[in-house]
Protein backbone atom coordinates (compact mmCIF):
# COMPACT_ATOMS: atom_id res chain seq x y z
CA UNK A 1 0.00 0.00 0.00
CA UNK A 2 1.44 3.34 -1.09
CA UNK A 3 0.19 6.47 0.66
CA UNK A 4 0.90 10.12 0.01
CA UNK A 5 3.40 11.89 2.25
CA UNK A 6 0.64 14.26 3.45
CA UNK A 7 -1.53 11.32 4.46
CA UNK A 8 1.29 9.69 6.41
CA UNK A 9 2.18 12.95 8.14
CA UNK A 10 -1.43 13.60 9.21
CA UNK A 11 -1.76 10.00 10.47
CA UNK A 12 1.43 10.38 12.51
CA UNK A 13 0.21 13.68 14.01
CA UNK A 14 -3.19 12.21 14.90
CA UNK A 15 -1.67 9.12 16.52
CA UNK A 16 0.94 11.13 18.44
CA UNK A 17 -1.66 13.60 19.72
CA UNK A 18 -3.99 10.77 20.72
CA UNK A 19 -1.26 8.99 22.71
CA UNK A 20 -0.29 12.29 24.35
CA UNK A 21 -3.86 13.26 25.29
CA UNK A 22 -5.25 9.87 26.30
CA UNK A 23 -3.02 8.44 29.05
CA UNK A 24 -4.31 4.91 28.67
CA UNK A 25 -2.13 1.88 28.08
CA UNK A 26 -4.78 0.16 25.93
CA UNK A 27 -5.00 3.18 23.61
CA UNK A 28 -1.21 3.35 23.37
CA UNK A 29 -0.95 -0.35 22.50
CA UNK A 30 -3.68 0.10 19.88
CA UNK A 31 -1.75 3.02 18.35
CA UNK A 32 1.44 0.98 18.16
CA UNK A 33 -0.42 -1.97 16.58
CA UNK A 34 -2.06 0.40 14.08
CA UNK A 35 1.30 1.84 12.99
CA UNK A 36 2.80 -1.66 12.85
CA UNK A 37 -0.08 -2.69 10.57
CA UNK A 38 0.60 0.33 8.34
CA UNK A 39 4.26 -0.66 8.16
CA UNK A 40 3.36 -4.23 7.27
CA UNK A 41 0.93 -3.12 4.56
CA UNK A 42 3.65 -0.91 3.09
CA UNK A 43 6.04 -3.86 2.68
CA UNK A 44 8.00 -6.43 4.63
CA UNK A 45 11.16 -4.31 4.48
CA UNK A 46 9.30 -1.43 6.14
CA UNK A 47 7.98 -3.48 9.05
CA UNK A 48 10.24 -2.99 12.08
CA UNK A 49 9.66 -6.05 14.24
CA UNK A 50 12.56 -5.15 16.54
CA UNK A 51 10.80 -1.98 17.69
CA UNK A 52 7.64 -4.00 18.29
CA UNK A 53 9.53 -6.56 20.38
CA UNK A 54 11.21 -3.86 22.48
CA UNK A 55 7.87 -2.14 23.04
CA UNK A 56 6.28 -5.44 24.07
CA UNK A 57 9.11 -6.02 26.54
CA UNK A 58 8.55 -2.58 28.09
CA UNK A 59 4.81 -3.19 28.41
CA UNK A 60 5.33 -6.60 30.00
CA UNK A 61 7.85 -5.07 32.40
CA UNK A 62 5.33 -2.48 33.54
CA UNK A 63 2.39 -4.88 33.80
CA UNK A 64 4.00 -7.95 35.37
CA UNK A 65 7.35 -6.90 36.86
CA UNK A 66 6.52 -3.58 38.53
CA UNK A 67 3.86 -5.02 40.90
CA UNK A 68 6.37 -7.41 42.48
CA UNK A 69 9.32 -5.00 42.74
CA UNK A 70 10.05 -2.71 45.69
CA UNK A 71 8.42 0.71 45.48
CA UNK A 72 11.73 2.58 45.39
CA UNK A 73 13.02 0.51 42.48
CA UNK A 74 9.72 0.97 40.64
CA UNK A 75 10.00 4.75 40.97
CA UNK A 76 13.49 4.66 39.48
CA UNK A 77 12.67 2.28 36.63
CA UNK A 78 9.30 3.80 35.74
CA UNK A 79 10.93 7.05 34.67
CA UNK A 80 12.89 5.16 32.03
CA UNK A 81 10.33 2.52 31.06
CA UNK A 82 7.26 4.75 30.81
CA UNK A 83 9.03 7.68 29.13
CA UNK A 84 10.70 5.43 26.56
CA UNK A 85 7.50 3.50 25.92
CA UNK A 86 5.53 6.65 25.09
CA UNK A 87 8.05 7.57 22.39
CA UNK A 88 7.52 4.34 20.46
CA UNK A 89 4.38 5.37 18.49
CA UNK A 90 6.18 8.49 17.24
CA UNK A 91 9.34 6.52 16.47
CA UNK A 92 7.44 3.86 14.52
CA UNK A 93 5.61 6.58 12.58
CA UNK A 94 8.86 8.31 11.65
CA UNK A 95 10.42 5.02 10.55
CA UNK A 96 7.33 4.27 8.44
CA UNK A 97 7.49 7.68 6.73
CA UNK A 98 11.24 7.48 6.21
CA UNK A 99 11.16 3.97 4.73
CA UNK A 100 8.27 4.64 2.33
CA UNK A 101 9.01 8.18 1.11
CA UNK A 102 11.16 8.86 -1.93
CA UNK A 103 13.02 12.14 -2.01
CA UNK A 104 11.84 13.15 -5.49
CA UNK A 105 8.17 12.59 -4.59
CA UNK A 106 8.63 14.49 -1.34
CA UNK A 107 10.21 17.45 -3.13
CA UNK A 108 7.45 17.45 -5.77
CA UNK A 109 4.73 17.39 -3.09
CA UNK A 110 6.34 20.14 -1.02
CA UNK A 111 6.84 22.26 -4.14
CA UNK A 112 3.18 21.77 -5.07
CA UNK A 113 2.24 22.92 -1.56
CA UNK A 114 4.33 26.09 -2.13
CA UNK A 115 6.72 25.37 0.73
CA UNK A 116 9.72 27.76 0.73
CA UNK A 117 12.75 26.49 -1.17
CA UNK A 118 14.99 26.79 1.87
CA UNK A 119 12.81 24.40 3.86
CA UNK A 120 12.64 21.95 0.92
CA UNK A 121 16.43 21.90 0.56
CA UNK A 122 16.85 21.32 4.32
CA UNK A 123 14.36 18.43 4.36
CA UNK A 124 15.86 16.79 1.26
CA UNK A 125 19.39 17.00 2.67
CA UNK A 126 18.21 15.62 6.02
CA UNK A 127 16.57 12.58 4.38
CA UNK A 128 19.76 11.76 2.50
CA UNK A 129 21.90 12.47 5.56
CA UNK A 130 20.78 9.61 7.80
CA UNK A 131 21.63 6.69 5.44
CA UNK A 132 25.08 8.18 4.90
CA UNK A 133 25.69 8.48 8.65
CA UNK A 134 24.55 4.89 9.26
CA UNK A 135 26.93 3.73 6.54
CA UNK A 136 29.77 5.74 8.09
CA UNK A 137 28.99 4.17 11.48
CA UNK A 138 29.47 0.73 9.92
CA UNK A 139 32.80 1.81 8.41
CA UNK A 140 34.03 3.05 11.80
CA UNK A 141 33.00 -0.21 13.46
CA UNK A 142 34.81 -2.25 10.78
CA UNK A 143 37.91 -0.08 11.15
CA UNK A 144 37.98 -0.71 14.90
CA UNK A 145 37.72 -4.45 14.32
CA UNK A 146 40.51 -4.45 11.71
CA UNK A 147 42.83 -2.44 13.96
CA UNK A 148 41.96 -4.69 16.93
CA UNK A 149 40.94 -1.83 19.19
CA UNK A 150 39.86 -3.63 22.36
CA UNK A 151 38.58 -2.29 25.65
CA UNK A 152 39.72 -5.13 27.92
CA UNK A 153 41.52 -4.30 31.13
CA UNK A 154 40.09 -0.79 31.42
CA UNK A 155 37.84 0.62 34.10
CA UNK A 156 34.16 0.40 33.00
CA UNK A 157 33.80 4.20 33.01
CA UNK A 158 37.01 4.64 31.01
CA UNK A 159 35.81 1.89 28.69
CA UNK A 160 32.66 3.89 27.90
CA UNK A 161 34.62 7.12 27.43
CA UNK A 162 37.13 5.47 25.07
CA UNK A 163 34.37 3.80 23.05
CA UNK A 164 32.55 7.12 22.68
CA UNK A 165 35.77 8.78 21.59
CA UNK A 166 36.52 6.09 18.99
CA UNK A 167 33.04 6.39 17.49
CA UNK A 168 31.95 9.98 18.03
CA UNK A 169 35.06 11.90 16.96
CA UNK A 170 35.34 10.43 13.42
CA UNK A 171 31.55 10.39 13.14
CA UNK A 172 31.23 14.11 13.92
CA UNK A 173 34.00 14.99 11.47
CA UNK A 174 32.40 12.83 8.79
CA UNK A 175 28.94 14.28 9.52
CA UNK A 176 30.19 17.82 8.97
CA UNK A 177 31.78 16.92 5.64
CA UNK A 178 28.78 14.85 4.56
CA UNK A 179 26.33 17.71 5.25
CA UNK A 180 28.39 20.10 3.14
CA UNK A 181 28.71 17.58 0.31
CA UNK A 182 24.99 16.77 0.29
CA UNK A 183 24.05 20.45 0.28
CA UNK A 184 26.41 21.15 -2.61
CA UNK A 185 25.13 18.12 -4.53
CA UNK A 186 21.50 19.16 -4.04
CA UNK A 187 22.16 22.71 -5.23
CA UNK A 188 24.22 21.43 -8.20
CA UNK A 189 21.29 19.26 -9.29
CA UNK A 190 19.05 22.31 -9.33
CA UNK A 191 16.96 21.71 -6.24
CA UNK A 192 16.70 25.49 -5.68
CA UNK A 193 15.85 26.23 -9.32
CA UNK A 194 12.60 28.24 -9.40
CA UNK A 195 11.55 26.58 -12.66
CA UNK A 196 9.17 23.60 -12.52
CA UNK A 197 11.13 20.36 -12.67
CA UNK A 198 9.97 17.80 -15.22
CA UNK A 199 11.71 14.79 -13.67
CA UNK A 200 9.84 14.93 -10.35
CA UNK A 201 6.63 12.96 -10.24
CA UNK A 202 3.89 14.64 -8.25
CA UNK A 203 1.39 12.14 -6.87
CA UNK A 204 -2.02 13.44 -5.89
CA UNK A 205 -4.00 11.96 -3.01
CA UNK A 206 -6.12 8.96 -3.99
CA UNK A 207 -9.16 7.22 -2.51
CA UNK A 208 -6.85 5.00 -0.45
CA UNK A 209 -5.35 8.10 1.19
CA UNK A 210 -8.75 9.51 2.08
CA UNK A 211 -9.86 6.10 3.37
CA UNK A 212 -6.78 5.79 5.60
CA UNK A 213 -7.32 9.32 6.92
CA UNK A 214 -11.00 8.61 7.63
CA UNK A 215 -10.12 5.39 9.47
CA UNK A 216 -7.46 7.14 11.54
CA UNK A 217 -9.83 10.00 12.38
CA UNK A 218 -12.57 7.58 13.47
CA UNK A 219 -10.16 5.63 15.68
CA UNK A 220 -8.82 8.89 17.16
CA UNK A 221 -12.29 10.19 18.02
CA UNK A 222 -13.25 6.81 19.46
CA UNK A 223 -10.14 6.69 21.65
CA UNK A 224 -10.66 10.23 22.98
CA UNK A 225 -14.38 9.69 23.65
CA UNK A 226 -13.85 6.29 25.29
Amino acid sequence: MSLDIRTKTIILLLVTCTVGIVTNLAVEISAVCFLAMMQLLSGKSVFQYRLLIIYLALVLTQVFLFPILPETLVMVLSLFVVSLRKLFPTAMGFVWIYKTTKVNQLIATLTKMRIPKGAIVSIAVTLRFFPTIFEEWGHIRDAMRIRAIKQKGLHPFRNIIRTMECYCVPLLISATKTADELSAAAITRGIDNPATATCRKYKSMSAVDYGALALTLILTIGAVVA
